[in-house]
C-alpha cells in the first residue's frame, strides 16, 4: 500500500469528535432547527469539516500524521427515546448523503484537500453494524414514513429483527441482537452488504465515501459483525482497516488482527486503566505484553489512553498532570500507534471524576483552546518528534521488558532493531523518587544513556547495567546519542500536604472551591510516607484555594478551612 496515502505503523493519530472540535461555520448549526443546543453536551454544538479545516495547522503543529474524524455520513435527527441527538455520528440514516451539520459534499472535499496539502492523512469511521433505531420494537415494519433509514437501506428484510444483546459473551446474540438499541445490519443479505460497499466506494464510478482519499478506516462495533464481511470490506476499499472490538481478552481482539489490518488494543487499555487509576501492579501490563505474540503485527495495534467511549485521563488521575505525562510517555513508548484524544494537549477531562463505566457526555465537550504554549501541547509535541526521530525503530522495531517486579512502582521496557539504535523507557508510577539499578543488553560500549524527555539528565551504564533515578509519576525516554537539546515545560504547581495517619485500609481526599477541587466530591490524595498524604495540582493560576481533608472521602476534619496560595507548598495537620 501506498504510505502517503494509506495509513501505517509509522502513523501518529489525532481523534476529534467533528461536531466538539471547533465551530467554523455558523450557517449549519441549527440546519432542522431544534437539534443545536450549545451547553446541552447530548445535542449539536456545532463543529463542522470547516472548522476542522481552520485548525488542521494546530494539529499539525503538535506533531501527528494522521487525524480520525466522526463518521460523515447523515444522521437521524434524534435517538429512539429523543434525548440525544446524532452529533456523534453514529446514528446513520442515509449513508450516501452527508451530515448537512458538518458540511456539504464540498466542504469535506476541500477539509480532505487541505489535510493532503499539510501532510496529513484523514481516517474514517466506518459505520458497518448498523442504522440508526428506526424500526418499531414489535412488527417487521417502520413507525411511520420519517422513522426510516434513506433507500436503499428502507427494505426491513435487510435487518436482523432481535432483541437487545445483553450477554456479549453469547456469539449468536452479539452477531444478531440489537446494539443499544440501533438496528442491525444483515450483512449476510447480499443486497444489503453489496450496498454497504457501494456507499464507501464505487471504484468504476469514482463514487462512495473512499473516493474524498481518505487513508483508512475504523470499522465500529466488529465484535458483532462475521469476520469474512470485515475482510471483504476492507479488500474492497483497498485501504488498512482497524477494528473496535470492546474487549479485555487478547484471546478474542487478535483474531480481528487477522482478519484486518489491525485492532484498537483494548486489552491493553482496560490494564493501563488498572495500573495508571487503580495503581495495581506493572504486571498487570505486562500480561498483556506476554500475549504480543498471539497478534499478526504487534506495532500495528492502535493504542489510546481515552476515547470517546472512555472517561478522560485527568478526570479519573484526580487532575494529576505528572502522571497523565507519565502515562502518554509510556504509551509513546510501547509497540503500536498511539492515539490522542482530542483536547488531552489542552487538560480535557480534570474537572471530573467519572463513576459511570461509559460517560457520552462529560467526556465529549467543546474543545475549549487551541494554546500552542500550553504545558501538555509542549510534552505532547515533543513526544510526537521522539516518534519521528526514531521512527524505524519504533514502526519496526521489537519491544523487550527490562525490569518488572512485583509490588514495584518501577517499570522499564528496550525498543530496538537489529544493527540499530536502542530505547529504554523507564517509568515510575509512584509520587515519590525512585532510584534503581536495571539490566541493559545489548549496549557494549555504551557509557551513558542520555534522556529525550530531558536532555540535561545522563544515566550511567557501568557493566551492563543502568542507573536510573525516576521523579515522582515520571518517565525517561532514554538514547546512546542525541543531538536534540530539550527541556520540559516549568510546572506551576500547588503541593497541598497533610500529616496524618489515617490507619490500616483508609485514605485521605481533598475537597475545595477551586477547580478541579469542589466541595461535592474529593480528590483522593498520593502516599508520600506511612503519615504523609499529598494532592498536586497544577491547573489553579493565581489567587488562593480554600480545602479540607475527608477520612475516605467521607469524614471531615475538624476545623475551619485552610487556605493556600497557588503555586506554593502547604503542609497540614487533620484532626477527625
Amino acid at each position: 500500500m501506498d504510505s502517503k496515502h494509506c495509513l501505517t505503523e509509522y502513523d501518529r493519530i489525532y481523534m476529534v469528535i467533528t461536531d466538539r472540535f471547533f465551530d467554523g461555520d455558523k450557517r449549519n448549526n441549527g440546519v432542522l432547527g431544534c437539534e443545536y443546543r450549545p451547553g446541552q453536551l447530548h445535542y449539536y454544538q456545532g463543529g463542522d469539516w470547516n472548522g476542522l479545516e481552520q485548525k488542521l495547522d494546530y494539529i499539525k503543529a503538535l506533531g501527528f500524521t494522521a487525524v480520525w474524524i466522526s463518521p460523515p455520513q447523515d444522521n437521524a435527527l434524534f435517538s429512539r427515546s429523543g434525548d440525544e441527538a446524532g452529533y456523534h455520528g453514529y446514528y446513520t440514516r442515509d449513508f450516501n448523503r452527508t451530515n448537512p451539520h458538518f458540511g456539504t459534499e464540498q466542504e469535506l472535499r476541500h477539509l480532505m484537500n487541505e489535510a493532503e496539502a499539510q501532510g496529513l492523512k484523514v481516517i474514517l469511521d466506518a459505520q458497518l453494524n448498523h442504522t440508526a433505531g428506526f424500526l418499531n420494537e414489535k412488527t417487521w415494519n417502520y413507525d411511520n414514513a420519517y422513522a426510516r433509514p434513506a433507500p436503499p437501506f428502507d427494505n426491513p428484510a435487510w435487518y436482523h429483527h432481535m432483541p437487545h444483546i445483553r450477554d456479549f459473551d453469547d456469539e449468536m446474540e452479539r452477531r444478531y441482537g440489537s446494539l443499544g438499541g440501533l438496528d442491525d445490519l444483515a450483512q449476510e443479505n447480499p443486497a444489503c452488504f453489496e450496498a454497504l460497499l457501494k456507499a464507501y466506494w464505487q471504484p468504476e464510478l469514482n463514487k462512495g465515501w473512499f473516493s474524498y482519499g481518505f487513508a483508512g478506516a475504523r470499522l465500529d462495533a466488529v465484535m458483532e459483525i462475521p469476520e469474512r464481511y470485515l475482510s471483504a470490506f476492507e479488500q474492497h476499499i483497498g485501504k488498512p482497516c482497524f477494528g473496535e472490538a470492546y474487549t479485555g481478552l487478547v484471546s478474542v481482539n487478535a483474531p480481528y488482527q487477522r482478519a484486518i489490518w489491525s485492532v484498537l488494543d483494548y486489552p491493553l487499555h482496560f490494564r493501563m486503566h488498572n495500573v495508571f487509576y487503580e495503581n495495581a501492579d506493572w504486571s498487570k501490563i505486562q500480561e498483556i505484553f506476554d500475549q504480543d505474540g498471539e497478534y499478526r503485527a504487534p506495532n500495528r495495534l492502535l493504542t489510546f489512553l481515552d476515547n470517546h467511549d472512555r472517561q478522560r485521563f485527568l478526570g479519573n488521575a484526580g487532575d494529576n498532570y505528572d502522571k497523565l505525562r507519565m502515562a502518554l510517555a509510556f504509551l509513546y513508548c510501547i509497540r503500536g500507534i498511539p492515539i490522542l484524544y482530542y483536547g488531552t494537549e489542552q487538560a480535557m477531562g480534570a474537572d471530573w471524576r467519572y463513576t459511570d463505566e461509559l460517560v457520552n457526555d462529560v467526556n465529549r465537550q467543546m474543545m475549549p483552546a487551541f494554546d500552542t504554549q500550553a504545558p501538555l501541547f509542549m510534552w505532547i509535541k515533543r513526544l510526537n518528534e521522539i516518534r519521528e526521530t526514531h521512527a524505524v525503530l519504533f514502526a519496526e522495531g521489537e519491544q523487550r521488558t527490562l525490569y518488572c517486579q512485583i509490588g514495584d512502582p518501577v517499570y522499564a521496557v528496550q525498543r530496538r532493531r537489529e544493527g540499530e539504535e536502542i530505547l529504554v523507557g523507564a517509568f515510575n508510577n509512584s509520587p515519590i523518587w525512585q532510584t534503581r539499578l536495571l539490566p541493559l543488553p545489548n549496549a557494549e560500549n555504551v557509557n551513558c544513556l542520555h534522556d529525550l524527555l530531558d536532555t540535561s539528565y545522563k544515566a550511567r551504564v557501568f557493566r551492563g547495567k543502568l542507573l536510573l533515578a525516576l521523579p515522582p509519576f515520571g518517565a525517561r525516554l532514554l538514547v546512546a546519542k542525541t543531538d536534540s537539546k530539550w527541556m520540559p515545560p516549568p510546572k506551576a504547581q500547588t503541593v497541598l500536604r497533610f500529616r496524618c495517619d489515617c490507619g490500616w485500609g483508609n485514605y485521605l481526599t481533598v475537597r475545595g472551591d477551586t477547580p478541579p477541587l469542589c466541595w461535592e466530591r474529593g480528590i483522593r490524595c498520593d502516599t508520600i510516607a506511612p503519615d504523609l498524604w499529598q494532592c498536586t495540582l497544577e491547573r489553579p493560576k493565581e489567587g488562593k484555594i480554600q480545602y479540607k481533608a475527608l477520612l475516605n472521602d467521607a469524614v471531615w476534619e475538624t476545623g475551619e478551612n485552610h487556605t493556600a496560595q497557588v503555586h506554593t507548598c502547604a503542609e497540614n495537620r487533620p484532626t477527625f
